[in-house]
């Protein structure tokens, strides 16, 4: 567990007690943990929320109140060095503190914002693919880690040795979907990073989705829709990135598709229309490609120990059997499975006819 004092506890505290898109900012100003105790004392009953507020205060396990929180994630709070200013231009509704696993310093490199349909048709995947393929090179793609057009981008970036963030609707311990949990461990591994302003523990619930969409679209330059239906998250996204005044792009699609008809109309009423990646870029002014720190050779130091573990126990001349990484890792049989599958999603090691080897970082 990790120990939070002063104003960082009482934010992590705060973070267990509202929900995203409260407008808790402003109750801040005067210090998280004036406004705290307000809130147990019954002072602070100047808000609606106040008394969902109170009755969640009580609730809360007495490791939090007293500053424990688990040590797998950063906490970060305005005025930290990695805080993402961008998020300040959601005004009442910036979220308090950000929990985040990996790197916490792209938070602050240019971002772009990618977003679209999770049922994602053949050209949808495409298109992200091919914008992800060359913006990655000068900028941390930003989305949300959900099927279709958010996995292209994330699984395109990750290809392209790029940056990405994943931004959670649920507590970082809770990705959603279950299905990605490897992809989101790869980004991690890889550089990139998950964040939510959600704590541990608290469930991707729909209504979280929504209020999460305002942080993609703060964090990037710019949001690019690539497909979307008259109703859904990308455009709530795209609408909130507007709101702030940021730029908003969206790629036509078939006039016939219903995965297109969002990103249709959202040119009619305010999109710019980009038809490759070439136009984001012009659109933000040129960032040179190494204008943007690249990716360490080796992911080694970012693995967990458990993984750590198990790749020293392969062997990079000759192939070993479960059993003997197993033996060799000190971990069950189930524990080196599931740490050889995730070796070999991010080409640190290999299967041959069911034996093992170590591929070199």
């Amino acid at each position: 567990m990790t120990t939070f004092t002063g104003e960082r506890r009482a934010r992590a505290i705060w973070s267990h007690l509202t929900e995203p898109g409260d407008p808790v900012q402003p109750l801040l100003d005067g210090g998280a943990d004036k406004a705290l105790n307000d809130l147990e004392s019954g002072r602070l009953n100047l808000t609606i929320h106040a008394e969902r507020w109170r009755m969640r205060l009580s609730g809360l396990d007495e490791n939090i109140v007293a500053g424990h929180f688990p040590d797998d994630a950063a906490y970060l709070i305005p005025g930290d060095e990695h805080w993402p200013v961008a998020v300040d231009d959601l005004g009442a509704l910036a979220p308090i503190g950000l929990w985040v696993r990996g790197d916490t310093e792209i938070l602050t490199m240019p971002g772009i914002s990618i977003v679209g349909a999770r049922a994602a048709t053949g050209y949808g995947v495409e298109i992200a693919t091919r914008f992800a393929a060359t913006l990655s090179a000068s900028h941390v793609l930003i989305s949300g880690g959900a099927y279709g057009i958010d996995a292209a981008v994330h699984r395109t970036a990750l290809t392209k040795r790029g940056r990405t963030i994943v931004v959670a609707a649920g507590g970082i311990d809770r990705i959603y979907p279950t299905s990605h949990r490897d992809l989101v461990e790869t980004i991690i591994v890889a550089g990139g990073a998950l964040i939510s302003e959600q704590p541990h523990g608290a469930a991707p619930a729909r209504h979280r989705f929504l209020s999460r969409n305002r942080l993609i679209a703060a964090l990037g330059h710019t949001t690019v829709v690539i497909e979307a239906a008259l109703r859904s998250g990308a455009l709530a996204t795209a609408r909130r990135a507007a709101e702030i005044g940021r730029d908003v792009c969206a790629v036509p699609g078939p006039v016939t598709s219903v995965a297109s008809s969002g990103t249709n109309q959202l040119l009619r009423d305010f999109g710019i229309c980009v038809t490759s990646p070439e136009d984001v870029l012009e659109l933000l002014g040129s960032i040179e490609p190494d204008d943007l720190p690249s990716i360490p050779e080796s992911s080694y130091d970012r693995l967990p120990e458990r993984d750590k573990r198990v790749w020293n126990a392969l062997e990079p001349s000759s192939i070993l059997t479960l059993p003997g990484v197993a033996r060799e890792a000190g971990l069950t049989a189930s524990e080196t499975v599931s740490s050889l599958e995730f070796l070999r999603s991010i080409g640190m090691a290999r299967s041959i006819a069911g034996r093992w080897i170590r591929v070199a970082v």
